[in-house]
């Protein structure tokens, strides 16, 4: 959407970089922020806090004796704020050999990157990407909303801009679609209306 976002996607596939590896993380990046969510239990979970401790200088606070709780707030390049906590696993999910990596977290950010960078920020105002490792791939979202007076369309077809193949539905509350980038790398959209 802007280079704000790009830069927030690029600042955190620099950060995963440096602290790597990490249990699978779950990303909400917007043009300001991310959200940060271990998931992990226990001694991994504390490990994979440590490490990002360390990489942003932040610290984690309300951290209990033997808890793997607690949250790691930071500044990050390019004024982008860090907020980072630890989420129980997904459920459901039998423990299994991990096909991801933080790594390879890395590096999808870095595909992201000039997509982001090309949206269109005046439509796109406040959209979010989402990322999700659940340890056997990646998912990724880009999630935004429109105002009142806005054709929900227009603002699907500007979520969906450099995607491939695009294909939206309606839902109860605006529109869902997906795409593809042209490295084949496929990116749900969602719109949300706003009364």
């Amino acid at each position: 959407m802007s280079l704000s976002l790009a830069r927030c996607v690029e600042a955190v596939a620099r950060l995963l970089d440096s602290c790597a590896p990490l249990e699978p993380v779950r990303l909400c990046m917007s043009d300001r922020d991310v959200q940060a969510e271990v998931c992990a239990s226990g001694p991994a979970a504390s490990a994979s806090m440590a490490r990002l401790s360390a990489a942003t200088g932040g610290e984690v606070a309300g951290r209990a004796v033997d808890q793997d709780d607690g949250v790691i707030t930071a500044d990050l390049e390019d004024e982008v704020a860090l907020v980072a906590a630890v989420d129980t696993p997904v459920r459901g999910t039998a423990p299994r050999h991990r096909a991801t990596s933080t790594s390879a977290a890395a590096a999808l950010l870095r595909t992201l990157a000039p997509w982001t960078a090309a949206l269109d920020q005046q439509l796109l105002s406040g959209a979010q990407l989402w990322v999700d490792d659940d340890g056997q791939g990646f998912t990724v979202r880009l999630l935004a909303t429109a105002a009142r007076g806005d054709d929900v369309e227009s603002v699907a077809a500007a979520a969906g801009a450099g995607l491939e193949q695009v294909r939206t539905w309606r839902t109860d509350s605006g529109l869902d679609g997906r795409g593809s980038l042209p490295c084949g790398r496929t990116v749900h959209i969602g719109i949300v209306r706003l009364s």
